[in-house]
């Protein structure tokens, strides 16, 4: 009898606790959390090998009054990019090839962009490093300027050089939101979720321009930026293997300015100062996840600036977009045991 009654007593405990999750309210089910892994599919344990092809444009704009400001950009410039990642390692390169970049040059100059790129994830942060230099530019609104001859309706400033590099710290507030997966393949966003992506920005810039006189006279400014970047970025699982993602957040920092320039009566002249800079930042993207083949298309723009000297306002903007595609593969032993050796004398455990 003793063992039937406990047998009794334990299907009836079964039996509520049956009746309780069936009856149990929307919300209350809600809040039983899903695990992280059911969220984010990770690839990291491949070598990825990506190719992209990119459309970058951007504008340095002085804002003297409402009505009176300059505007230099290149020439549009499409890059062509290399990239591999494996682990917590990534690294690419992009140059402008001819066969890509058929702009009229004699309208708006030639123009030519070099950049190298490398960055480490660990954990939910993710560090990064870029090197670019672009040379040649053209004044886009040179039609305020009188500027009326057909066949060179631009005032062009072809020794214009802006060479800059560029650091950014980002963290990854939502262990359940992949950033990886936005343009790349070590990563794909399982389910739809969302995120708040504090990045911190250091960035040094210095615009330069050589002119052949008696001898080479060169005028410089340099350019330090500090800036909080709070963009919030979700993405909406469409199927298994489409995703969509949108973002954008508020931008806050200093700018270290100085700048070294020669005036008519041949004096050097130099400013310095600091700055607040505002701005803003969006990004789309839309990528395609199979097992070994990976693909997308990504956006991305970005304008910030700040009042400078005589200035209402100077503005730094950029923009692009891009094509890519990626194949995962089979890592070569090498490539594990060094980054094994990275991971065991790093006083930062990356994986």
């Amino acid at each position: 009898m003793l063992k039937w009654f406990f047998l009794i007593c334990i299907l009836a405990l079964a039996e509520e606790r049956i009746a309780a999750q069936l009856f149990k309210s929307p919300s209350d089910r809600q809040k039983q959390k899903l695990p992280d892994s059911l969220f984010i599919r990770k690839y990291d344990t491949l070598l990825h090998v990506q190719s992209w092809i990119s459309s970058n444009q951007m504008e340095y704009r002085l804002k003297y009054t409402k009505d009176f400001q300059l505007i230099l950009a290149p020439n549009e410039i499409s890059n062509l990019s290399l990239g591999f990642s494996y682990r917590f390692l990534e690294l690419g390169f992009s140059f402008t090839p001819k066969f890509l970049n058929g702009n009229d040059v004699s309208a708006k100059g030639r123009s030519e962009k070099f950049s190298f790129g490398f960055g480490f994830s660990m954990h939910q942060f993710h560090l990064s490093f870029d090197i670019t230099s672009v040379k040649g530019f053209y004044l886009k609104n040179s039609e305020a300027f009188g500027r009326t001859i057909p066949d060179s309706p631009n005032f062009i400033f072809p020794n214009l050089r802006v060479g800059y590099f560029s650091t950014l710290l980002q963290y990854n507030m939502n262990p359940r939101f992949s950033m990886a997966a936005l343009a790349g393949g070590t990563q794909a966003q399982a389910r739809s979720a969302w995120t708040i992506a504090p990045t911190f920005q250091f960035a040094t810039f210095r615009f330069s321009t050589d002119v052949d006189t008696s001898g080479v006279q060169t005028e410089q400014t340099y350019s330090t930026d500090l800036n909080l970047i709070v963009p919030v970025i979700g993405t909406v699982v469409l199927s298994p293997k489409f995703a969509l993602s949108f973002g954008c957040g508020p931008s806050l920092g200093l700018d270290f300015f100085r700048a070294v320039a020669v005036n008519t009566d041949g004096k050097l002249i130099v400013t310095n100062g600091t700055k607040v800079s505002t701005g803003f930042t969006l990004q789309t993207a839309l990528g395609y996840n199979s097992k070994r083949f990976y693909t997308g298309l990504e956006s991305r723009y970005r304008i910030y600036g700040h009042k400078f000297q005589d200035l209402e306002r100077l503005d730094k903007q950029y923009s692009y977009f891009q094509i890519y595609f990626g194949w995962r593969l089979r890592p070569p032993g090498f490539a594990n045991r060094s980054l094994n050796w990275v991971n065991k004398v790093s006083p930062v455990k990356f994986d």
